[in-house]
C-alpha cells in the first residue's frame, strides 16, 4: 500500500495505515525534500507495537539529517514505545508547534553528540579521618618547594609546575611511623595547567597525607592533569553545536511574450516564439415543446355608408373635384376608429357624395350609431369631412383565440440556446491529449437556418415544437514543455535583472505557485496570435551541504566571514554558538557529523 505523503512549504506529512510496512516509512523519509518531517499514525498499525521499529525510523531520520515527530493518536501503546525510541511524539490531530520543532532539533544534535549532554552525579561523602603528622624539617622543605613554584607563575589564572623524573637523595631524615624518604623537588614553568590544575592543587595542599601517599602524589597529580586535558579535548570536539539561519527573501518576476500559432509544427520554438495550436468545432441540436401564448381576433367587420362633403369657403371656380381612392381612411371624431373606404369616390367643391365604409379591424366596437362625425384623412376637416347621416354601422363581431407568435419562438430558442453552448463548451474544454484550450477563444453561436417549429408564427396553436442547433469552436495549444518553458524564462528574465543585487551568479528556484493568462490576441486570415503573462516568485538557491563543507575547513573568523556573504535578504544571517559559556578564543566551527545545523528561512 502506498504511503499518503502531503508536502506543504516546510512539513512532509506521512500518514501511516494498517497495511503500510516500515520499508514505506524508511522510503517516504527519503524521499522527502523537506527538513522536517511529520510521521502520522491515524489507524492502528503494528508498526508501534515495538519499539524497534520506532527506533529505526528515527535513526533513518538522523541519517538524513532531518527532524521528524511522530504523531500518534488515541494509543498510548504506541506512545510509550516511541518514547522509549527517543522519538518526539504527539497525541492530538494538531501540527506540532514551532518549539517543538526547534525542541526535536536540539534532541537531534543531543544524539549525534551524546558526550554533550550534562550529567548529574551526586557528590560522593568520603569519610577520611585526619592524619596528624609531627612537625619536621622535611615537611617544612617540601612546603617550601611548593610556595616557590606558586610565586614564580606567569599568569594570573594559570599554575605552571613539573616534577622532575627522578627524586634525588638528600639524606635520611626520620618520620616517625614511617619509612626514611629521601626526596628532592624541583619545580619549572613548562604546562599551562589553568584553573582546573590551581583547584585540585588547592585541595590537595589542604589535605595531611600519610608519607607514603605523599610518595603517590606526583603520579596522581600528572594522571589528573592528562584525564582533564582527555575531557577538555572530549568536550571541545563533541559539545560545540552551531546553529546558523540565513533568510531568503522570495521576489515576485513577470514576462509578456507574444507567439504566433502555427498548425504546422509539433513543439513550442521559444526562440522564435511560434507555438502549436489547433482548432476544434463542436455542434449541439436540441429540441423541446414550447406552449403558444400569443392572441388573436376572428370575426366580421362593421359596414355602412357616410355622407362626404367637400366645402370651399372662398367659392368653387377654377376649384377641381375632390377624388379619393379605395381604401382611403376615415375616422371617428368620438371615437377614434378607422374606416376604409370600399371604393373610389369623387367629391365636387360645394358638394356632397355618399361612400361605402369597412371597418379596419373586426369587433363590435366598431359598430357606430348614425349621426357620427368623421375626418378624412389628409384634409383638413374644416374642407372635408364625412357623416353616416343615412344610418348606423353594423356586421361588426370578433372572436379571440391563441396563436404562436414570435416572442414564444424567441424564448424557446434563447433557453434551448443555453443548454446547447453550455454542453458544446464543455465538452471542448475537456478534450486533451496534450493540448490545452485557450478559454478566451471559445465562442458559439446559433445557427439560425436551423431552427424550426411545426407551426408558422401567427397561426392559431397550442403546444408547438421547436428545435435548434448551435456551433462552438475553440483554439488549443500544445502545452507539452509550455510550462517547463515558462518556468526559463521567467527565471532568465530575474537574473537578467538581478532582483538580489548580487555580484555573484546566483542560482535561482522558482515557486510553484506561478500565474500565467493565456488569452488569442488576434484571429484572422494572417493567422492567430497568443499573448502570454506569466509571473511568480523566484528566490536564491541554498546549498547547505555545500556550506557546511566549507566552514568545516575554516576558522570561527574565516567561517564568520564567509557567512556574511550568504544573505539573501535584508535581514542577515544569525549564528548560534552552543553552549553560550563556551570560551570565545576556543570558538569553532565543529566537523563532526550534525554539528553544524543550517535552517533556511523565508522571509515573508
Amino acid at each position: 500500500m502506498k504511503l499518503k505523503m502531503e508536502d506543504n512549504r516546510k512539513i512532509t506529512k506521512i500518514v501511516i495505515g494498517k497495511e503500510d510496512e516500515l520499508t514505506d516509512i524508511v522510503t517516504g523519509i527519503l524521499d522527502s525534500q523537506n527538513e522536517r518531517i511529520l510521521v502520522t499514525f491515524a489507524e492502528e498499525s503494528d508498526l508501534l507495537i515495538s519499539p524497534i521499529n520506532l527506533k529505526v525510523i528515527l535513526e533513518t531520520a538522523d541519517e538524513r539529517d532531518k527532524s521528524i515527530i511522530a504523531q500518534i493518536i488515541k494509543n498510548p501503546t504506541g506512545i510509550r514505545n516511541a518514547q522509549l525510541a527517543g522519538l518526539t511524539t504527539i497525541d492530538n490531530p494538531s501540527y506540532p508547534t514551532e518549539e517543538m520543532w526547534e525542541k526535536e532539533m536540539l534532541d537531534r544534535a543531543r544524539r549525534y553528540n551524546p558526550l554533550g549532554k550534562r550529567v548529574e552525579k551526586k557528590e560522593e561523602v568520603t569519610e577520611t579521618k585526619e592524619v596528624v603528622e609531627p612537625k619536621n624539617e622535611f615537611k617544612d622543605r617540601i612546603n617550601s618547594a611548593l610556595e616557590k613554584s606558586r610565586n614564580n607563575q606567569e599568569k594570573e589564572d594559570d599554575i605552571l609546575i613539573t616534577f622532575d623524573e627522578d627524586i634525588e637523595p638528600l639524606g635520611s631524615e626520620e618520620i616517625p611511623g614511617d619509612e626514611q624518604v629521601n626526596t628532592k623537588v624541583h619545580t619549572k614553568p613548562v604546562v599551562q595547567t589553568g584553573p582546573i590544575l590551581e583547584k585540585l592543587k588547592s585541595i590537595l595542599q589542604k589535605i595531611k597525607y600519610p608519607t607514603k601517599l605523599k610518595r603517590l602524589i606526583p603520579l596522581l597529580t600528572i594522571s589528573v592533569f592528562v584525564l582533564s586535558l582527555l575531557v577538555a579535548f572530549i568536550y571541545y570536539n563533541t559539545v560545540p553545536f552551531v546553529k546558523i539561519r540565513i533568510y531568503v527573501e522570495a521576489k515576485e518576476v513577470s514576462i509578456e511574450r507574444t507567439f504566433q500559432g502555427d498548425e504546422n509544427i509539433k513543439s513550442v520554438d521559444f526562440e522564435n516564439s511560434k507555438i502549436p495550436i489547433k482548432q476544434e468545432i463542436v455542434e449541439k441540436s436540441r429540441s423541446t415543446t414550447i406552449t403558444a401564448t400569443g392572441t388573436a381576433y376572428r370575426g366580421e367587420k362593421a359596414k355602412g355608408k357616410v355622407n362626404i362633403a367637400y366645402v370651399k369657403v372662398g367659392g368653387c371656380t377654377g376649384v377641381s373635384a375632390l377624388n379619393l381612392q379605395a381604401g382611403h381612411v376615415i375616422v371617428s371624431s368620438s371615437s377614434g376608429q378607422s374606416f376604409k373606404l370600399d371604393a373610389a369616390t369623387t367629391v365636387d367643391c360645394n358638394n356632397i357624395s355618399e361612400a361605402a365604409v369597412t371597418a379596419i379591424e373586426v369587433g363590435e366596437e366598431y359598430n357606430l350609431s348614425s349621426g357620427q362625425h368623421f375626418t378624412v384623412q389628409g384634409f383638413s376637416s374644416n374642407e372635408v369631412y364625412a357623416m353616416n347621416s343615412s344610418g348606423a354601422f353594423t356586421g361588426g363581431s370578433k372572436e379571440q383565440y391563441t396563436v404562436l407568435s414570435q416572442a414564444d419562438v424567441n424564448s424557446g430558442v434563447e433557453d434551448l440556446r443555453k443548454i446547447a453552448v453550455e454542453e458544446g463548451e464543455q465538452e471542448l474544454k475537456e478534450k486533451n491529449g496534450g493540448w490545452e484550450v485557450i478559454v478566451d477563444s471559445i465562442t458559439s453561436e446559433l445557427v439560425k437556418s436551423e431552427t424550426k417549429t411545426d407551426v408558422n408564427v401567427g397561426a392559431e396553436a397550442k403546444d408547438v415544437n421547436l428545435s435548434i442547433k448551435t456551433k462552438s469552436t475553440a483554439t488549443y495549444f500544445l502545452k507539452d514543455g509550455f510550462d517547463e518553458g515558462i518556468a526559463n524564462l521567467l527565471t532568465t528574465e530575474a537574473q537578467q535583472k538581478n532582483l538580489f543585487e548580487s555580484d555573484k551568479n546566483l542560482e535561482l528556484a522558482l515557486g510553484d505557485d506561478i500565474e500565467k493568462t493565456i488569452t488569442v490576441i488576434e484571429s484572422n486570415k494572417n493567422g492567430i496570435k497568443i499573448k502570454l503573462v506569466a509571473k511568480g516568485s523566484v528566490k536564491p538557491k541554498v546549498d547547505k551541504e555545500n556550506i557546511v563543507r566549507e566552514l568545516k575547513e575554516m576558522s570561527w573568523e574565516e567561517g564568520q566571514e564567509f557567512l556574511k556573504k550568504q544573505v539573501f535578504s535584508a535581514k542577515e544571517t544569525e549564528i548560534v554558538f552552543q553552549p553560550q559559556n563556551f570560551p570565545t578564543k576556543l570558538l569553532h566551527f565543529p566537523k563532526r557529523q550534525g554539528g553544524i545545523l543550517i535552517e533556511i528561512k523565508e522571509v515573508l
